[in-house]
């Protein structure tokens, strides 16, 4: 009778190392367990290493307001790497976590579970809306500190700084009188993005660029003094091109580059000013056929060249200008940050509403000018038929998938008082990258505000 055989285990013929780790990592139920074996390592760390020489990393604060994401992983371990290398190199390491408690971020989720209860933010006291923000960032606090530990990061977990610690406010109260006492503080205004739905300025990191759609318009400025330029010379008008109709009521100058060549070209009666180089795309485009030139100039001839606006006079704005604003706008200036890739290449210019047109505006007297609110609505600064639009109204749910902009009351009524006026060129719709706000996905606008700023360029003085 033919033995039976046994049947080959292969695992058994394999040279394997045996230890008692066990097969599954079991993460879950194992983290906790390390993270407790970890209990009081930095603080045996402190005392072997008294004396050493000391390493400190700052630790630039989270916002409480909402679980760890891999984002927040990242920077503390990257943190932790160079702590803990510091530390084999034999030095004493020194890092203090801290949360900041204070801001938008945390004031939105505040509002946004007193919207679910039917509670509007303007309906309680600042004092318990404080209250509420601060309980919800020391609730977050904690669930993000466990967290991090979990993490394995080294780190003074037992007392972490806070923002909304009083002694913590004490102090930034502390320093910032010793910067008023050096005065290097100063109160001014400069535009800034500012989103009118969360109704707050916001970082150039904090905008996202999604496209819009937005009018694209020509618009006509009368030439006061046109004999500067040539005796004969009549009915002459500085064209601009802009995609933001709402601003013309902020525009105090036309700038245009001093070096770029520019022609008067005849068009239907009318003598009208661009530069050279976009001559033939500006015709093309407006559809005003061909144009007779009469006259090519350098920009910085055009400098000094007096205009008056299609529907503000300086009669209307002296109440609202400083006297030097008065005396100098409605006028064309030279700037660098004029190009001739798109539009005209004279541009019109709003120091309350851009960067650029700041800048000019601090050059040549003009200050930053912005008649709109903190809530996106024309002021008592526009002229009557303007006051209390919005430059964009919206509709639908404010997020990524479901969000979009119906309609411009502002642009639609300046465009309105363009054509009345006889100052609109041309007229059309395009789609373009548009700055929007990175919390409600909403367009955000540049307006000049008035804040507090740290001057740079003043010497300390101990």
């Amino acid at each position: 009778m033919e033995e039976k055989k046994e049947k080959l285990d292969l695992k058994n013929t394999l040279n394997l190392p045996r230890t008692d780790f066990p097969m599954k990592a079991n993460l879950p139920q194992r983290e906790p367990q390390i993270a407790k074996q970890w209990e009081g390592l930095y603080k045996k760390i402190k005392e072997i290493r008294k004396g050493k020489p000391l390493w400190v990393l700052h630790d630039g604060p989270p916002y409480a307001n909402g679980a760890i994401h891999i984002g927040h992983a990242l920077n503390k371990i990257l943190k932790d790497i160079i702590n803990k290398y510091e530390l084999m190199q034999g030095k004493d390491i020194d890092y203090v976590p801290g949360w900041d408690c204070h801001g938008l971020p945390i004031e939105l989720k505040v509002e946004n579970q007193l919207k679910e209860k039917g509670i509007s933010k303007e309906d309680i006291p600042k004092a318990e809306f404080r209250r509420m923000c601060r309980e919800y960032a020391g609730h977050w606090v904690n669930v993000q500190k466990e967290d991090f530990i979990r993490l394995g990061i080294l780190a003074k977990w037992d007392s972490p700084y806070l923002t909304m610690d009083p002694k913590y406010q004490a102090t930034e109260v502390r320093e910032l009188g010793r910067i008023f006492e050096r005065g290097i503080v100063y109160r001014g205004k400069k535009p800034v993005y500012w989103c009118m739905f969360c109704t707050t300025a916001e970082a150039e990191a904090e905008v996202e660029y999604s496209e819009k759609k937005d009018p694209s318009i020509y618009v006509k400025f009368k030439i006061n003094n046109p004999e500067r330029l040539s005796a004969s010379l009549e009915n002459v008008y500085a064209v601009i091109w802009t995609t933001t109709p709402w601003t013309l009521p902020a525009n105090l100058a036309i700038t245009v580059n001093p070096s770029a060549l520019y022609v008067l070209v005849k068009v239907k009666g009318e003598t009208l000013i661009v530069a050279k180089e976009l001559l033939k795309q500006f015709l093309e485009e407006t559809g005003l056929g061909q144009g007779e030139v009469l006259l090519t100039v350098k920009g910085q001839k055009l400098v000094g060249l007096e205009y008056s606006h299609p529907f503000n006079t300086k009669e209307f704005l002296k109440e609202f200008l400083k006297p030097q604003t008065v005396e100098n706008m409605f006028k064309i200036y030279p700037s660098e940050f004029v190009t001739l890739d798109t539009g005209t290449g004279l541009v019109h210019t709003a120091p309350g509403h851009g960067n650029e047109d700041y800048a000019v505006g601090v050059k040549f007297g003009l200050e930053p000018f912005a008649p709109v609110d903190d809530k996106g609505f024309y002021t008592h600064e526009v002229i009557p038929p303007l006051r209390g639009l919005r430059v964009f109204e919206e509709t639908g749910r404010r997020n990524k998938e479901n969000y979009q902009i119906v309609r411009s009351p502002a642009n639609y009524r300046v465009i309105e008082l363009l054509k009345e006026n006889n100052a609109l060129v041309s007229l059309k719709d395009i789609k373009h990258s548009y700055p929007h706000c990175w919390r409600c996905k909403s367009p955000v606008i540049f307006r000049a505000t008035p804040q507090w700023f740290v001057a740079m360029d003043k010497p300390l003085e101990d």
